[in-house]
């Protein structure tokens, strides 16, 4: 490893002399190689005068810290996640790893110099998988270039870095002529969680006649509680569109006001498409229906993940309603008795809270016959405990 590691710092020294062609070849044996003795050699090719090296060098650093990621990590597609959650596919370090400081300040400072958008757009993705929350200024910054692709990497990043004081250096964006900019700003909004963006939000609703982007609204209100909203989300529980029925029924149960549970669970019960009868059942479990019987809306959730089309929006419910006691210990119930995709579900959904008491459940799943069950436990017992 010190031979070629020897051999490689000899290439990079005589850079100047070699042509792209001969880099590329040696950048991409470093990142090959891997290992921390890669990660100078690959910092200083972000300065390389072909931007494909560059984009090369950017994805080996992100690659010693989420292996895999070189190969196929970051080949993200442009469109951003759909409803409120990020696609399970998008790369992100675990919490529990940190890239060194110098590393993240180098991919930020090849964001901020280089011309090239393929460069930007592949410097801010990096920034966002690698948790990078000391360059949100650099991110931000990034705006400012006006290019779709980094427009989006720089949202989604914001969206994995999750700085709520970010919010209103964006809530211009909510008003951007190009809708599909327009909807990934919304929806970075309400990811970032910061409840000042309901005003903008609403002003962005009395603008709007686009059906696209009152979904997007509607969802984002949701997701960040404002009894302001009550009335509208109260006059679109039913509505023709579905996805702005599932929208009205999660911002009602976030208001968690006792007097909507009545309604709620009589449109849980007569509600016909899977989409908005995930959100009435969040909503009705929200307001502290927790059994798990048959034909109980929690059990609904629980059971979902069997379905693939749904079952990201389920666990994204979940790992909401995880944070009550009592829907955790039903929970940890459930476990005993689920199929093997909804444990390994339960798994995710458990370490996302990180509670003491989600330990013993966890350990018990660790014991799991299913070797993919019992990974996928002590996935989430390695988060939690990193946590607690």
């Amino acid at each position: 490893m010190r031979v070629l590691f020897a051999i490689l710092a000899a290439s990079l020294a005589g850079a100047q002399e070699q042509s792209a062609k001969e880099r590329r070849k040696t950048v991409e044996g470093i990142v090959e190689s891997g290992g921390p003795q890669s990660l100078e050699p690959l910092t200083q090719y972000l300065s390389d005068a072909d931007p494909a090296i560059q984009q090369t060098a950017i994805r080996g650093l992100v690659n010693f810290y989420l292996p895999g990621y070189y190969k196929t990590g970051w080949m993200g597609r442009l469109q951003k996640a759909t409803g409120r959650i990020l696609r399970e596919d998008e790369p992100v370090v675990p919490v529990y790893i940190e890239a060194k400081p110098e590393i993240t300040a180098a991919i930020a400072r090849t964001v901020r110099d280089s011309p090239v958008t393929e460069v930007k757009a592949a410097g801010c993705r990096a920034l966002g998988v690698l948790r990078a929350s000391g360059e949100t200024g650099t991110l931000l910054g990034a705006l400012a270039t006006k290019s779709t692709p980094v427009l989006y990497e720089v949202l989604t990043a914001l969206e994995k870095i999750r700085h709520p004081a970010v919010a209103p250096k964006i809530f211009y964006m909510l008003r951007d002529p190009d809708e599909k900019v327009q909807i990934a700003a919304i929806e970075t909004v309400s990811v970032l969680g910061n409840r000042e963006a309901n005003e903008p939000l609403r002003q962005a609703w009395e603008r709007t006649k686009s059906v696209r982007v009152q979904r997007a609204l509607l969802e984002a209100m949701a997701m960040l509680p404002d009894a302001a909203n009550r009335e509208l989300f109260a006059k679109h529980l039913t509505h023709k569109d579905e996805l702005l029925r599932a929208a009205a029924a999660e911002g009602l149960g976030r208001l968690r006001s006792k007097d909507d549970l009545a309604k709620l669970n009589t449109h849980w019960e007569s509600e016909t498409n899977i989409r908005p009868r995930l959100s009435f059942a969040f909503a009705v479990v929200n307001l502290g229906e927790t059994r798990t019987g048959e034909l109980s809306p929690l059990q609904y959730l629980l059971n979902t993940p069997n379905h693939r089309a749904w079952k990201g929006v389920a666990e994204a419910f979940l790992k909401d309603l995880v944070a009550d006691a009592s829907v955790r210990f039903a929970i940890h119930s459930a476990a005993l008795d689920a199929t093997k995709d909804e444990k390994i579900a339960i798994a995710a959904i458990l370490a996302h809270y990180a509670a003491k008491d989600s330990v013993e459940p966890l350990e018990t799943l660790g014991k799991d016959k299913d070797t993919e069950v019992s990974a996928a436990a002590h996935w989430s017992l390695r988060m939690i405990r990193a946590r607690i």
